[in-house]
């Protein structure tokens, strides 16, 4: 179900818009969360089954709350439009820094 994102995947997601130089409108954006045990990982945008990867235009690593790291990636479907953002916890855990709500 698409929605808007949390405050937590906003922070994030702002910081893999401007390295991507890309503008960003959290209030805009639509984002749907992928089954990926609890990483974070989303899908972008409207129609996502009909689009395809493109290519990576961003990453960005961070420590999660419990100091284990996180890769953040942003990925372009082939049109050069935001597709998904990738998240890979090197332990498969749960991203926790992605839980502020709102």
């Amino acid at each position: 179900m698409m929605r808007t994102p949390t405050t937590g995947e906003v922070r994030i997601l702002q910081k893999l818009f401007e390295r991507a130089a890309i503008p960003f409108d959290a209030e805009l954006l639509l984002v749907d969360s992928m089954d990926d045990g609890g990483m974070g990982s989303l899908k972008i945008g409207i129609a996502h089954s009909e689009r395809s990867f493109g290519s990576v235009c961003a990453e960005l690593e961070f420590n999660d709350d419990d100091g284990k790291p996180v890769l953040f990636s942003l990925y372009l479907d082939t049109a050069g439009n935001p597709y998904e953002m990738d998240a890979f916890k090197s332990d498969y855990s749960e991203t926790t820094m992605l839980k502020n709500n709102s």
